[in-house]
């Protein structure tokens, strides 16, 4: 009796399969856990199979279109942080301005160091105390 043997899946489709387990979106350390080895993600990136968003912040490019990425990319990168002041309006469409940057607020001494991104703007740092 013979064992039906699987074929040997490329290492591009087994990464695709992890971008596809997490809506087409992975940070480098994610891709890291799901087994896919950095040279590989790179030249996923430089033969445009996926794109790279963001430092460290990697997209599979036949992944649905995102409709707001720059919200994607703070969620992603900042997930404490709040969408507020004009960014938040043109999200939920009530306003007619664009904003030219991403407002948001942060609780008070987190990550002010990886918020210093173009197009990203620290409206306020705030003091959240429990209730």
């Amino acid at each position: 009796m013979k064992k039906n043997k699987k074929k040997p899946r490329n290492k591009f489709e087994q990464a695709k399969d992890a971008f596809r387990r997490s809506h087409g979106i992975l940070r480098t350390g994610e891709a890291l856990e799901a087994g896919i080895h950095p040279r590989t993600l790179y030249t996923m990136r430089d033969e445009g199979i996926v794109e790279q968003m963001n430092r460290g912040l990697f997209r599979l490019v036949d992944a649905s279109p995102l409709g707001n990425p720059d919200l994607v990319n703070i969620a992603l990168k900042i997930p404490n942080a709040v969408i507020c002041l004009v960014s938040a309006l043109a999200f939920h469409n009530m306003t007619t301005q664009v904003p030219h940057d991403v407002y948001i607020a942060i609780q008070k001494g987190s990550m002010e160091h990886t918020v210093q991104k173009r197009h990203w703007l620290i409206v306020s740092s705030i003091e959240i105390s429990s209730v």
